[in-house]
């Protein structure tokens, strides 16, 4: 990668669709200076003020500002550094001192060879993107295109998880994800890479609005834009999309990639082996969207066209070409790309989808729960029945196949379940219970070393047991394998035909293996002592049939999830052990273990090293010293932090801290008090007052699900309802926790924006951190009011957040913890608030129902916009006065305009 000598100034003009505003044209210039200088940009931009097509323009202004300096100064040094060398050699043939003239010259044509080489390999590079372009612009001319065949056999249409697993261990070869990332590496490293920008979100969703933002550019004709997401997204395979499963349908996608061969033994009558007979297994068929040439025109397509996920999909559809491996193929060539969190913050999803971010622009958008997201995807969990269905799985494999296996193989799955066993051992209530601490808790806190510890595994080396269970693809096998656990005992003709869950068939068939096992060791003169297996099969089933078997295709994946976690720094995690098991509190749900990462930075730091220029955006990014001191603390020297004011005029909001009821009581939705019948009664008020005086439609958030049907009842109990829906139609958002969830809100959100329209209002009683407060637009008429009861903070008794407060204490200083905790509960706030206005003709009053946020240190973490127009009423009766003359005056002011 070629670095310009120069510097580019900062422009003036971005290429924005329209004239930009103030703060969007002093974003976008920040912002170029922050890619220019190599520097870390924390940006705050209320939620509103077109923050993502801001962001992308500023970084394409200077990407293709960029592109162009490269190829202008790469010639200047070139020509110059030429007639440099021609000067030396001239003076070298009459110099006095020619060893000094020699090197001088020779360091001359070193610099000039490697100029050449870059020139060279940016020729190619262009003339590459020419052909690509021409060939795409030929094809759009000429839309007739010829009949597409395929060579390919048809595809098996039985799920991977119904056929014999390929079980043999002896030779552990690379998967074909592998080889293709090996493939990718050594051509990124023989040509030539440009800068690329990689522009992340929470969801496709979001990205897709951001794509459909750069399509109303300038740049919308000339980027190079490819959207990247998971198998499960891209996938077009029928029969693969059926598995609903990301885990399964990648190691669908890699078995249908290449045919498959399995050594298996043959033996004569008499047990003696005699060969090894290599067996073609029944293919499982390639993938006939698969096809390269396909593939490389759907990659064309994707770097020419400016798609988003659901627009390569189709894509795929029409040219039958797997749009993943596409998206893959044209990553490499892209000037951005769109891709969801999960490929960029963890480490091995990036190597998988080829994504190298050395010297790169890295996007974050979305990002006031950063530090959140990435513990949250390094975290794992699991439970005791996982691990007990686990050591059944791995047991009855070991011990159908053990004929089959090297003794290294053989050893590392016994390594594995003893591992097991010793994990279930510190579940169990005899052992829970000679730990002090059990005596007052069922939850302890452990270090990773202390899990090894006292698991009597501490000199098992799991690096190497994770590798020879990534190698052989173990889970794959055992996936497969206890699938065929059920439908063996299911089908088979020998059987009563009596029903069989997947309980009793698993242990049906284990007690078949024993005995048949048992048998082969009788007949065996040979091994003389009682197998170990079978012990551990007896401990197996007599502990399947104390508790019911778990999801058979579940539990190996978050094991090794897990010892995968026990492999990380000791001061970057815990272990929450619970011993607990059906206990009516939600936090003690199963007995399980649990990784905490209570150190993001760590997971982070690969990002800060490689790429060139970070920024983090958001909409409600304050307070950000938690960024600065847990993500940036390395390199707080590069971080610069830019806050912008609202797009929209100073009396567009009205933002009331409701401090007393109508009754005239003060008003304190803490935990303890908020489910009073008092404080219930006021916020039914409330909520009938507002009603009368808020125009169209109000949203309403509450600190819980379990707080939300409290205030229903109350509602209804008191008559306010009926009173209520005269005025305005009552709508509340179904919990996450059931089924058809997502459609459930989507249904509420349809109806309620129908009832605001075209009905006489409405009323939406919404939970704070749920989907509705977060991501979703109530503009205009869907949100004139937006009221958060209470300081929604989280439940402080949780194990894993004391855990977490404790850490910060520690590394960051004494009370670190307590702000960490208060930060929680204001991002969740201002989230909410964010919903109210939404671009510069929108306006809206914020109602915040708590006597607590008249307090300065709440104040200050409210966002700017807000807090500067902030009335604190002393009286309600002011609250109610100053909503009916707001709205007043922005009707007349309407009507004025008319």
């Amino acid at each position: 990668m070629y670095s310009p000598q120069k510097s580019l100034p900062t422009p003036s003009e971005f290429n924005f669709p329209f004239t930009p505003y103030d703060i969007q044209q002093q974003l976008m210039q920040e912002l170029y200076g922050v890619l220019e200088n190599k520097l870390i940009g924390i940006f705050e931009s209320p939620t509103g003020t077109g923050k993502s097509l801001t962001l992308t323009c500023a970084a394409l202004k200077w990407l293709e500002d960029h592109e162009a300096l490269v190829r202008k100064e790469l010639l200047e040094r070139l020509e110059r550094v030429s007639k440099e060398v021609e000067k030396l050699e001239k003076e070298q043939s009459v110099a006095t001192d020619w060893i000094s003239m020699h090197s001088q010259t020779s360091q001359q044509k070193q610099e000039l060879l490697e100029l050449k080489e870059v020139k060279k390999l940016l020729d190619e590079y262009e003339e590459k993107l020419s052909v690509i372009k021409e060939k795409r612009k030929l094809a759009k001319q000429n839309k007739l295109m010829a009949a597409k065949h395929s060579s390919q056999t048809n595809l098996d249409s039985r799920d991977v998880t119904m056929e014999e697993p390929n079980v043999l261990l002896e030779d552990l070869q690379n998967t074909d994800e592998d080889d293709e990332m090996d493939a990718e590496v050594m051509e990124r490293n023989n040509k030539y890479r440009d800068i690329q920008i990689f522009f992340c979100s929470r969801t496709h969703t979001q990205l897709a609005q951001v794509v459909r933002e750069i399509k109303r550019t300038a740049y919308g004709k000339r980027v190079r834009c490819v959207s990247m997401a998971s198998r499960q997204q891209l996938c077009i395979h029928k029969e693969l999309r059926k598995l609903n499963n990301t885990a399964f349908i990648n190691e669908r996608c890699l078995d249908m990639a290449k045919s498959t061969e399995a050594k298996t033994t043959s033996s004569d009558a008499n047990r003696c082996v005699k060969k090894k007979a290599r067996l073609n297994q029944k293919s499982l068929g390639k993938c006939h969207l698969k096809t390269q040439s396909l593939i490389q025109e759907l990659s064309e397509i994707s770097l020419t066209d400016v798609l988003d996920i659901e627009d390569l999909v189709k894509e795929g559809e029409q040219l039958e070409a797997c749009p993943y491996y596409a998206a893959r193929m044209a990553t490499s060539m892209g000037q951005i790309v769109m891709l969801p969190y999960q490929l960029l913050l963890h480490k091995r999803s990036r190597e998988m989808a080829g994504i190298d971010l050395q010297g790169s622009i890295v996007i974050i958008d979305e990002a006031h729960n950063l530090l959140d997201c990435i513990s949250d995807i390094y975290s794992c969990e699991v439970t005791l029945l996982q691990l007990q269905s686990a050591q059944h799985q791995i047991v009855a494999y070991k011990m159908k196949y053990a004929s089959r296996f090297s003794s290294a193989n053989l050893l590392s799955i016994n390594k594995l379940i003893f591992v097991i066993k010793r994990l279930i051992k510190l579940l169990t209530p005899k052992a829970a219970a000679s730990h002090e601490n059990e005596k007052s808790s069922n939850f302890r806190m452990l270090c990773t070393y202390e899990i090894m510890s006292e698991g009597d595994f501490f000199n098992i080396d799991l690096f190497q047991l994770l590798k020879f269970c990534e190698k052989s693809r173990l889970a794959q096998k055992l996936q497969g394998f206890a699938k065929s656990l059920t439908l063996e005992s299911n089908c088979n003709e020998n059987q009563p035909p009596a029903p069989l869950t997947g309980k009793s068939a698993a242990l049906g068939l284990l007690k078949r293996l024993q005995q048949s096992h048992e048998e082969k060791v009788a007949k065996n003169s040979k091994l003389k002592r009682q197998p170990e297996e079978v012990e551990d099969l007896k401990s197996s089933t007599t502990e399947q049939d104390k508790k019911p078997l778990v999801n058979l295709t579940s539990s190996i994946r978050p094991l090794l999830a897990f010892l995968e976690a026990l492999c990380e720094k000791a001061e970057d995690g815990r272990i929450l052990v619970n011993t607990s098991e059906n206990s009516a509190s939600k936090y003690e749900s199963q007995a399980g273990f649990k990784y905490i990462l209570l150190n993001p930075g760590a997971h982070f730091q690969d990002v800060i090293n490689e790429a060139r220029a970070i920024v983090v955006a958001g909409g409600t990014m304050q307070p950000t010293s938690e960024l600065t001191e847990q993500l940036f603390n390395t390199c707080p020297e590069r971080v610069r932090q830019h806050f912008y004011d609202h797009v929209v005029p100073d009396d567009a909001v009205l933002p009331f801290v409701v401090t007393k009821g109508p009754s005239g009581r003060n008003l304190c939705f803490n935990f303890t008090q908020r489910s009073s019948t008092v404080m219930l009664n006021d916020l039914c008020s409330v909520l009938e007052n507002l009603c009368n005086v808020v125009p169209a439609g109000l949203v309403c958030f509450v600190p819980s699900y379990d707080y939300l049907d409290s205030v229903y009842v109350q509602l209804t109990k008191t008559g306010i309802f009926e009173r209520i829906s005269n005025k305005k139609r009552i709508f509340r958002e179904p919990r996450s926790d059931v089924g058809n969830a997502e459609q459930n809100v989507d249904q509420v959100l349809s109806d309620y924006s129908r009832a605001v329209r075209h009905q006489k209002g409405a009323l939406l009683l919404s939970v704070v951190g749920a989907k509705l407060s977060e991501g979703l637009n109530f503009a205009d008429d869907l949100g004139r009011g937006v009221i958060v009861v209470g300081l929604p903070y989280p439940y402080c008794n949780s194990p894993e957040l004391k855990e977490r407060m404790a850490y910060l204490d520690k590394t960051l200083g004494p009370g670190s913890g307590n702000e960490y905790y208060e930060n929680l509960c204001m991002k969740a706030v201002n989230q909410c608030i964010g919903r109210s206005v939404r671009h510069i003709r929108d306006y809206a009053c914020v109602y915040l129902l708590d006597e607590r946020y008249a307090r300065e240190n709440i104040r200050r973490k409210l966002p700017q916009w807000i807090s500067r127009h902030l009335q604190v009423a002393p009286a309600y009766g002011k609250v109610q006065a100053g909503t009916a003359k707001f709205f007043k005056e922005k009707k007349m002011k309407a009507a004025h305009v008319e």
